[in-house]
């Protein structure tokens, strides 16, 4: 099963636990409502039992969807961005509806935790507007449900560089680094020309290298009117390209 199968999957899971839910919780509501009968602990039981299924579900969807590469696609991460959002709200009518009912629940009522639903809580924070995900925060805050999720943003994915491309920049940046370095020997007095080339070829050969060490380096110069900003390979290939050290000694 490839990645999008795997989310197309996911989300026919989703409605299907939903339609589950729902279909449990309409004939109560609708007996509530015109009969003013309660509904029996069986039945509050199995809502119970079915809303912990859909939502438990999404919230392991949400920190699995990364993996699954969804988040590449800008419409489809803002749209489960706002399924998030409702599910939540959903999440809290669903909490108080419970709690309505914990004198017949004594002793089988689930009390969220800290952590409850953080995965979709991160989600709204960082794929929708401000005031909505803020109005959300209030709506759990007013209702004693945890707000970890909307507090705490979580660890940066990491990165990894396939050992290709690290084995690729340290033959290119070795085997030009040699070139200069022969070149250097055979013409000691390079024309303002070459000088420039070699000077270029090597800012290369040495970012190259850089590439594949761990590490930060960020540099900050001015050149003329423009600001020059660089991190990592890049602050190495700004720092050979613009100083000039044999310029720097005859000066």
């Amino acid at each position: 099963m490839t990645n999008e199968q795997a989310v197309i999957h996911a989300e026919a899971e989703i409605e299907k636990l939903k339609q589950a839910y729902m279909a449990h919780l309409n004939p109560i509501v609708i007996k509530i409502h015109e009969k003013a009968e309660e509904p029996s602990l069986q039945d509050l039981l199995e809502c119970q039992k079915l809303g912990a299924s859909y939502f438990n579900y999404i919230e392991n969807f949400v920190g699995n969807s990364g993996l699954l590469g969804a988040h590449a696609n800008g419409k489809w991460i803002t749209g489960f961005a706002e399924t998030c959002h409702s599910v939540l709200k959903a999440f809290v009518v669903h909490v108080n509806f419970l709690r309505s009912y914990s004198e017949i629940l004594v002793g089988a009522l689930e009390h969220p935790g800290d952590s409850t639903y953080a995965n979709m809580q991160r989600m709204t924070k960082e794929y929708l507007q401000k005031e909505q995900w803020q109005k959300l925060k209030s709506l759990f805050n007013e209702n004693n449900l945890p707000t970890k999720g909307f507090e705490y943003s979580g660890a940066n994915d990491l990165k990894e560089t396939p050992k290709w491309q690290l084995i690729a920049g340290l033959i290119v940046g070795v085997l030009f680094a040699l070139i200069i370095i022969l070149l250097a020997v055979f013409i000691p007095s390079p024309t303002t020309t070459q000088f420039f080339i070699f000077r270029g070829v090597f800012a290369i050969s040495l970012a190259a290298i850089a590439a594949i060490i761990p590490g930060l380096l960020t540099v900050e110069s001015r050149f003329q009117k423009f600001s020059i900003r660089a991190t990592g390979a890049i602050a190495v290939f700004v720092i050979v390209w613009m100083l000039n050290p044999p310029a720097l000694i005859g000066s």
